[in-house]
């Protein structure tokens, strides 16, 4: 039986190219990233946007990360805040997504075309796959962003749906188990 060809045309040992942060986007694009919400209260009013740059950071103690750019108004928000809440979108949620993605919108403006409950903490937007309430933990620059870590003080569980990813440029849902 003939060997089949194979199926990575890339050379032996392919070329590097520098490091720019084009370059780095481009090598990105083909790595889906979930899409979640970012939600606060300060003394100014409520703040949120969408953030593509999440993870888990710990499970003892429980911590994740968003990456927020210098700047905006999230960040500053977050910079004062005493809580926080990350809202883990489902695939039918991109509405959500693209309208938290616009900068500069007034908070208000921001929770108005969805169903949320506010007092008590950081605004809560309804029907996502869950809800992680966070308070900080520690935040450092990198860059032009500056990561904040949130220790998770409380777990919201949602409707077990699939998730809203972010994927070549646009939302996408998840595909077949491979």
């Amino acid at each position: 039986m003939p060997t089949p060809p194979p199926t990575d045309l890339a050379p032996e040992r392919p070329a590097a190219v520098p490091a720019t942060g084009a370059a780095l986007g481009h090598a990105l694009r083909d790595l889906p990233s979930p899409v979640v919400v970012v939600t606060t209260e300060t003394e100014t009013g409520p703040r949120g946007a969408t953030i593509g740059s999440f993870t888990s950071v710990s499970l003892d103690p429980p911590l994740v990360s968003v990456n927020v750019t210098h700047g905006t108004q999230l960040h500053d928000a977050l910079t004062e805040a005493d809580t926080w809440a990350v809202h883990l979108l489902a695939a039918d949620q991109a509405e959500i997504a693209s309208h938290f993605a616009v900068p500069d919108v007034n908070g208000e403006d921001q929770l108005a075309p969805f169903g949320h409950v506010r007092g008590g903490g950081p605004p809560l937007l309804r029907g996502s796959l869950g809800v992680l309430l966070c308070r900080p933990h520690a935040h450092f620059e990198a860059g032009d962003h500056t990561v904040f870590v949130g220790a998770v003080t409380h777990v919201i569980e949602g409707a077990g749906r699939d998730p809203l990813l972010y994927y070549r440029q646009s939302y996408r849902a998840i595909g077949n188990e491979v």
